[in-house]
C-alpha cells in the first residue's frame, strides 16, 4: 500500500512538474496571410511568446474570417492548433520567426468580387488565454468570380458606310469568344469572328478599313466601355478573327453585354 502510494506521488509530481515546465502564453505577436502557389492553398501565420519574449508553441483556438474589399465576407471558420502546427519560417523582412501555421484550402474560400481584402483572427484556448481578434491585409489574392460576356444572337450583319454617306462593304459577325485575365487588373479579351459579304470597290469614299463600332453594358445597363474595330485588305468572301477588343477594369462576377453597330464618322 505505501509502494502505490508512493507511486501515485511520484506520477503526481511529474505531472506538476510536466505543468510548470509549460511556459505560460503571454503575446501574440506577427500574424500575417499569405497564398501557396505551388500547394493552392492559404497560410494564417502567428506566432506566441511567452513572459519572456521566447516564442512557443500550444494548443489554442483560432477563428478565421477573411472580407474582401467589396465588402464580402468569403470564408469564416475555426481551426484547432497544435505546437505540430508551429514551425521555423524564413523572410527577408523578418528573418527567422517560429511560427503557426494554418493552412485553409483554395477550395474553402467562396470567390469574391475583389482579389484584396482583410483577415481577421482570435486566438484563444478556453480558461487559459483569450487575444482580441486583430487583422492583416490580403494583396490580390483571394479568389474572384469568373467575368461573364453576352452577345448576340448571331449572325450580325453590319454595313460600312464611306465618307458620304454610302455602303462601302458589309460585315457579318457570326460568333464571339472571350477570355478573362483575372490578375491585379482583370482583363476581357474578346474575338470576334465573321465573313465580309460585300465590297464596293469603285467607292472613292472608302476609308480603306471596314470600321465597325462596340459598346459594353453592365448588368444594370450602364454603358461601362465602348470603342472601334479596324479591318483592314479584306476582301469580298474574306474571312476574319479579330482580338483587338480588351476590356481593362472590370468587376468580377458581374454579367456584361457587348453590343456591336455602325461606325459614324
Amino acid at each position: 500500500m505505501k509502494r502505490f502510494a508512493f507511486l501515485l506521488n511520484f506520477l503526481l509530481l511529474i505531472w506538476l512538474c510536466g505543468c510548470s515546465a509549460s511556459p505560460a502564453i503571454e503575446t501574440l505577436n506577427n500574424w500575417s496571410f499569405q497564398y501557396n502557389e505551388g500547394t493552392d492553398d492559404y497560410s494564417v501565420f502567428f506566432e506566441l511568446r511567452d513572459k519572456s519574449g521566447n516564442s512557443i508553441s500550444a494548443d489554442v483556438d483560432v477563428d478565421i474570417r477573411i472580407v474582401n474589399d467589396r465588402d464580402e465576407e468569403v470564408f469564416r471558420g475555426t481551426r484547432s492548433v497544435s505546437p505540430d502546427d508551429f514551425g521555423y519560417y524564413t523572410s527577408q523582412a523578418q528573418g527567422e520567426q517560429y511560427l503557426a501555421n494554418i493552412r485553409i484550402p483554395t477550395s474553402e474560400i467562396n470567390p469574391g468580387a475583389d482579389s484584396s481584402g482583410k483577415v481577421y483572427l482570435t486566438v484563444y484556448k478556453a480558461d487559459v488565454v483569450a487575444f482580441d481578434e486583430v487583422n492583416c491585409d490580403a494583396f490580390y489574392c483571394l479568389p474572384i468570380k469568373d467575368i461573364q460576356l453576352e452577345s448576340g444572337p448571331f449572325p450580325i450583319e453590319l454595313n460600312v458606310k464611306g465618307f458620304d454617306g454610302s455602303i462601302t462593304s458589309k460585315l457579318q459577325i457570326d460568333d464571339v469568344t472571350y477570355e478573362c485575365e483575372t490578375g491585379y487588373t482583370p482583363t476581357l479579351t474578346v474575338t470576334i469572328s465573321g465573313t465580309k459579304t460585300y465590297s464596293n470597290n469603285n467607292s472613292i469614299f472608302s476609308s480603306g478599313y471596314d470600321v465597325i463600332s462596340y459598346k459594353l453594358y453592365d448588368s444594370e445597363n450602364y454603358m461601362v466601355d465602348s470603342g472601334s474595330v479596324y479591318l483592314n485588305s479584306l476582301n469580298q468572301g474574306d474571312k476574319f478573327k479579330d482580338e483587338s477588343i480588351i476590356i481593362y477594369d472590370l468587376i468580377p462576377g458581374e454579367i456584361y453585354t457587348l453590343k456591336f453597330a455602325e461606325y459614324e464618322f
